[in-house]
């Protein structure tokens, strides 16, 4: 791709997430839940109410982490924090590098990005590549990088 279309493939592919991510918020409620745990292991993250009940889970795909202290990115197939069939589920991403031309994608060490919309952006292509359902930004600390998750399947637990 060139540039001009590389451009109209990041905003193409942003409009798709956001009517995603819209409908995750209708639905699920999320973003409303009063706390995550996310199991590495499993790659299922889970959501509770205000009143800590499960209410929601998800089966989700780890694209990567975002250092706002930093400005860096770095994907999840490459991140030895990640949990080996984790990182081997976010193996298809590596493709996005051979779909677009820009190597970014097939980048294997944490780089430098503009900012966390930069990040989304990244986000929003590997969402766009995995045919996920929306993708979730996993909050941490102050110093503690962000982790976007790609989510898969998703139910409410009645």
């Amino acid at each position: 791709m060139k540039d001009h279309e590389f451009e109209a493939f990041l905003a193409q592919v942003m409009d798709e997430l956001s009517l995603k991510q819209t409908a995750l918020s209708r639905t699920y409620g999320l973003g409303e839940m009063a706390r995550w745990w996310f199991e590495q292991a499993t790659g299922v993250i889970q959501f509770f109410d205000s009143s800590d009940r499960l209410a929601v889970v998800a089966e989700v795909v780890s694209i990567g982490s975002f250092s706002g202290k930093f400005s860096t990115w770095k994907w999840a197939w490459s991140n030895p924090t990640v949990e080996p069939a984790l990182r081997e589920a976010s193996l298809p991403l590596k493709q996005l590098q051979a779909i677009t031309g820009f190597d970014l994608f097939a980048e294997d060490e944490a780089f430098s990005i503009q900012d966390e919309t930069m990040a989304w952006e990244l986000a929003a292509a590997a969402v766009h590549h995995l045919q996920a359902q929306g993708c979730y930004r996993a909050p941490s600390g102050p110093e503690g990088p962000t982790t976007f998750l790609a989510i898969m399947s998703i139910r409410t637990i009645q």
